[in-house]
């Protein structure tokens, strides 16, 4: 996904659209993959984590391929809300797999070790991507992509059956027989706004940081692909374990307070920087401090849900951050086109800090 997804913006103003109308096309297919990852977190403890992860795979093979026909950027509004549903429907499932097979121990370790993964893809995604593009135009992009795709269908069929000793509860719960407490609505609701207000820092700047490099810095395509692999997968690569470790020492919401307080003055740096290399240090820390979140913030969810609803609690936290990213680019579409490009970091360091206030609703468990 990070090989054509890192990329989109300039792909969708290569065919006419403006930072604002790139915006809203990214706004309104988050929307709909917001719905949609709320449903398929219920669905999945329903029917099963391994039947949604195949489902999402199959819908997301063929919208790549399906960009390299459109000529102008509205069409592809109804390939790009697939791309977008397909990655809703993973997300929950994805999260709540990993419990189905971890003891409550391991789990922390578990998720630090998992998130490797997803930030090595962004890593390799968007310098590949970068350099294809600059040496054979965008539809290489789109075939390798669907390709891709096409080859995470094998390990998805392969997963087995959880064994019976995962992450449980006291006994074995079933659907019929779980009683959801106030402290479980707590959390979720707590996890819900802590991920919406994270989803509108990163989501605000996300689609229009490359459009800025262009813009300030007069960079080329692969230039942009490299700064993104670097700036966020890997940072997050390096962060991941050493993240699950300190959150278990320090506390996991201490840990997570910290993060989130340094985070605004980088946002707000960010537009004074007139070197690239610089800018480049300061997205690592950025993107760093956000990713060591995820271990913690992932477990917290894990602990206070039954097995029976871990999708649907998944489901619903990443609503919050499917959200943020939905709603993020138009105002930073808004804020660009009516304040000038530095005023969305500005916007990003006040969503990040309405994050800190939020960690006082969060309650560890013993």
């Amino acid at each position: 996904m990070n090989l054509a997804n890192s990329l989109w913006p300039l792909y969708v103003t290569s065919l006419g659209a403006t930072v604002l109308q790139l915006s809203y096309l990214v706004s309104v297919t988050g929307m709909i993959g917001t719905l949609v990852g709320i449903t398929s977190g219920f669905i999945s403890d329903l029917w099963g984590r391994r039947k949604i992860i195949i489902a999402s795979i199959l819908l997301a093979i063929f919208p790549p391929f399906l960009y390299t026909f459109s000529d102008r950027w509205q069409q592809l509004i109804p390939w790009a809300v697939i791309y977008s549903t397909a990655f809703a429907l993973y997300m929950p499932s994805r999260m709540a797999i990993v419990a189905d097979y971890t003891s409550k121990e391991n789990l922390i370790r578990a998720y630090s070790i998992i998130n490797l993964t997803w930030p090595l893809g962004s890593i390799i995604g968007p310098a590949v991507g970068g350099v294809l593009q600059s040496f054979l135009g965008w539809n290489v992009i789109f075939y390798l992509t669907t390709t891709l795709h096409a080859f995470c269908l094998l390990p998805a069929v392969l997963l087995s059956k959880p064994p019976e000793h995962g992450f449980e509860e006291q006994e074995e719960l079933t659907a019929k027989t779980v009683k959801l407490d106030l402290g479980f609505f707590r959390a979720i609701f707590a996890f819900f706004m802590l991920n919406l207000f994270t989803g509108l820092a990163m989501g605000t700047v996300s689609t229009i940081t490359p459009v800025y490099l262009v813009d300030k810095f007069n960079v080329t395509t692969a230039e942009i692909g490299l700064f993104i692999s670097l700036g966020f997968g890997f940072m997050a690569i390096l962060t991941q374990v050493p993240a699950g470790i300190l959150a278990e020492r320090i506390g996991k919401i201490k840990f997570m307070s910290a993060c989130f307080a340094l985070m605004p003055f980088l946002f707000i740096f960010w537009v004074s920087i007139e070197n690239l290399i610089l800018l480049l240090l300061i997205q690592m820390a950025i993107n760093g401090l956000w990713s060591m979140t995820w271990p913690a913030s992932i477990y917290m969810v894990t602990e206070h849900a039954p097995r029976t609803r871990r999708g649907v609690s998944f489901g619903l936290t990443q609503a919050g951050i499917m959200l943020g990213f939905a709603l993020g680019p138009t105002i930073g579409g808004y804020l660009w086109e009516t304040l000038g490009r530095g005023s969305p970091y500005y916007a990003s360091a006040l969503f990040i800090a309405l994050c800190i206030p939020v960690m006082h609703f969060v309650r560890e468990k013993a």
